[in-house]
């Protein structure tokens, strides 16, 4: 295959997953501020985001593999492929737990308050989501150490949130429901930040060669 032509396609694919990053990290924020605001508007919007973010996977996905099956691309250039499929998976997800945080808006008390724990977990899974992809789509692997030091702090507040909330539902039954969406809460962002270490060493990994990476 003509080096211009392959080229074109890993442009694509990197246009495709820049795209596909900055709707992710969006969702993040959104369903964050939804939660804090109690805004089901913007939940919805979140939920209705999700299928866009589908969309942009099967994408990338289809023209990844019509890649590998028409082209036959080899040494690096396989390896940028095949890493981006792993990469937009990961992207997915993340959407989809930004999803599942939009959902939780609905079945929450109308005067919940967030724990600022959760607050802190939501402004680093927003800052984790938007790096990690820019680590692969622009070769920037300066910015691993700081993703990595990001999620050191989310798994920090992740095991501190378990016993405030537990103390929460000490004969507070009205407060149970609250208290247990929290908990959900603070999982789907402790699994956003694995998500975007995923994406990031992976990055590295393409970047660098290094099994280390994988």
């Amino acid at each position: 295959m003509p080096r211009k032509a392959m080229d074109k396609q890993m442009n694509k694919i990197k246009e495709g997953i820049s795209e596909m990053s900055e709707l992710v990290s969006n969702a993040v924020s959104k369903a964050m501020t939804a939660l804090e605001k109690n805004d089901k508007q913007l939940a919805n919007e979140v939920i209705i985001g999700d299928g866009f973010i589908d969309n942009y996977y099967v994408h990338i996905k289809r023209r990844s593999i019509q890649t590998i099956a028409l082209h036959q691309p080899v040494a690096r250039d396989l390896r940028f492929i095949s890493i981006s499929l792993d990469v937009v998976y990961n992207l997915e997800r993340i959407g989809d737990y930004s999803r599942n945080i939009a959902e939780a808006v609905e079945y929450l008390n109308k005067e919940y308050t967030v724990p600022e724990e959760i607050r802190e977990m939501g402004k680093l899974a927003v800052q984790m989501s938007g790096k990690a992809a820019n680590v692969f789509v622009n070769d920037n692997g300066g910015q691993i150490k700081e993703i990595l030091k990001m999620e050191d702090k989310v798994d920090e507040i992740y095991r501190s949130v378990f016993p405030i909330l537990k103390n929460d539902l000490k004969g507070k039954c009205k407060e149970c429901p609250t208290a247990l969406n929290m908990i959900l809460i603070a999982k789907f962002l402790e699994r956003i930040a694995d998500h975007s270490v995923n994406i990031a060493n992976r990055a590295m990994y393409e970047i660098s060669g290094k099994e280390e990476y994988l």
